[in-house]
């Protein structure tokens, strides 16, 4: 398969006083087209560190991240900008929906920059709410909605312009297990549907369960890399229902 996201000898040091810390030292992984991978690790095991630096928001201190042949890591924040917007979707823990807007209204913020139509905009978010379940609930704020509903928002969000790349922080990390396997369900299955690669970051075994190869940080270094039969061995568990 071909390799989507390329990364080599990364990075991210941190002064405090005298000390370096280094959040990611020496990361090298390859991200195959189609693929859903999950970095697994402790709070403060440098995943999310590492998730943010794959999407541009923080820069390494050495090392290269080239995404679709682009070495990301030179972008300017204009060229980053650009690059987000045309090939990235993002799932937040904390789901980043903004409380004054309808889920519709919410849906609809990636294409408005992109220029589309009121009506083109409303069709298309339209269409990914149903995909998600919502459309009973277009013209509800966030605070009219569950948990799981508003990520189920957040989700449809992400895949409304079908990026091809998916980049998902903890996005079960304030759901319950049922819930959790609802909404993991809903983006491998989605995933695999459009095609589109996603890079998970998670601590949970229910969500990791979901993707092709598990990668465990730990003090800012891979310590090891499973494989999704693998994984279900370890811990004993049955294959997931991805289209369930």
């Amino acid at each position: 398969m071909e390799t989507i996201i390329s990364i080599k000898d990364l990075k991210k040091v941190y002064r405090m006083g005298q000390e370096r810390v280094y959040a990611l030292n020496g990361i090298n992984l390859d991200i195959k087209k189609g693929e859903i991978c999950c970095l697994f690790g402790t709070s403060g095991s440098g995943k999310s560190t590492l998730l943010n630096m794959v999407a541009g928001l923080e820069k390494p201190t050495r090392g290269s991240i080239v995404i679709k042949g682009s070495h990301i890591e030179k972008f300017n924040e204009k060229q980053l900008a650009k690059f987000r917007q045309k090939y990235v979707g993002f799932i937040f823990q904390s789901y980043n929906l903004l409380p004054n807007l309808t889920a519709l209204e919410n849906v609809t913020l990636p294409l408005i920059l992109k220029g589309y139509s009121r009506k083109v905009r409303n069709k298309k978010a339209l269409k990914m709410l149903k995909a998600v379940g919502l459309e009973n609930r277009i013209h509800h704020k966030p605070n009219q909605m569950s948990g799981g509903q508003q990520q189920r928002v957040s989700i449809a969000r992400a895949f409304v312009e079908n990026p091809e790349i998916i980049l998902a922080d903890e996005p079960t990390g304030n759901l319950d297990t049922k819930t959790t396997e609802e909404i993991m369900q809903l983006i491998a299955g989605m995933t695999e549907e459009y095609g589109q690669t996603m890079l998970l970051v998670s601590h949970d075994n229910e969500a990791s369960a979901y993707a092709d190869r598990i990668v465990y940080i730990k003090d800012g270094e891979i310590e090891d890399i499973e494989t999704r039969d693998k994984y279900y061995e370890k811990f004993g568990m049955k294959e997931c229902a991805i289209n369930a």
